[in-house]
């Protein structure tokens, strides 16, 4: 099964994805980047917010540091959301997260990130060429 991606993001080539996210209230569709170099997944801020997870005042568990030295916080988010990416044929497949990692910063590049842990805990590879074709592929 293969879940197509973009490979343009913003001015940029990287690999992202539009997914439709399933919160305990509301529901929204979110753009988010594949980043292998992260070994987490991260919801921003901004879509936390957008999904009315509570963010602020939620403890930060720990610290991660992005490309350039930056410290950015991050809280833990203990209850379920579903994710839900489109195949090839246009058919949902949901994903469902017991927990998620959310950036306590409002500030920066504000966007959801898809890191190792959900290509590795839901099987799948990724396939980049930069030159126009990507895709998760779950077998």
């Amino acid at each position: 099964m293969r879940f197509p991606l973009e490979t343009a993001y913003k001015s940029r080539l990287m690999p992202n994805v539009l997914l439709a996210v399933l919160g305990p209230r509301t529901y929204s569709q979110i753009l988010a980047l594949v980043d292998t170099g992260s070994e987490e997944t991260i919801l921003s801020y901004k879509d936390a917010t957008l999904l009315q997870l509570g963010v602020s005042g939620m403890p930060i568990i720990k610290n991660i540091y992005g490309i350039g030295g930056e410290v950015i916080g991050l809280c833990e988010y203990k209850k379920a959301i579903n994710i839900f990416l489109k195949d090839t044929e246009g058919k949902s497949f949901k994903i469902h997260l017991d927990k998620v990692y959310i950036s306590s910063s409002s500030q920066g590049t504000n966007i959801t990130i898809i890191g190792m842990d959900f290509l590795k805990e839901n099987g799948f590879s990724l396939f980049y060429n930069p030159i126009g074709e990507a895709y998760l592929e779950k077998k």
